[in-house]
């Protein structure tokens, strides 16, 4: 699994990706790889896929909650779409 943190240094928000880093190798076992940018960017995407943007939402993080949705994307990814939305399964 390959994640990466984008996050402004502008506006010094390594701190900030650091700790979801740590955060993110406990749930996961997998190293986050910290990205510099610029323009208040604080971005999480995993394998491509953006799971967390704080341009999006308009917060940053709160404790666990990339982890959760860390969790959310690979069940969805290993048992499909539909896995998380029982009402959508077909019988």
């Amino acid at each position: 699994m390959e994640i990466e943190i984008h996050y402004c240094t502008e506006w010094n928000y390594k701190p900030r990706a650091a700790s979801v880093a740590e955060e993110l190798k406990k749930e996961s076992g997998s190293d986050a790889k910290l990205i510099p940018g610029s323009g208040g960017i604080f971005d999480v995407i995993v394998d491509g896929k953006m799971i967390f943007s704080k341009y999006k939402t308009g917060h940053f993080p709160g404790p666990g909650e990339v982890a959760g949705l860390l969790k959310g994307w690979h069940y969805e990814r290993v048992c499909g779409p539909d896995a998380l939305h029982p009402r959508r399964h077909r019988n």
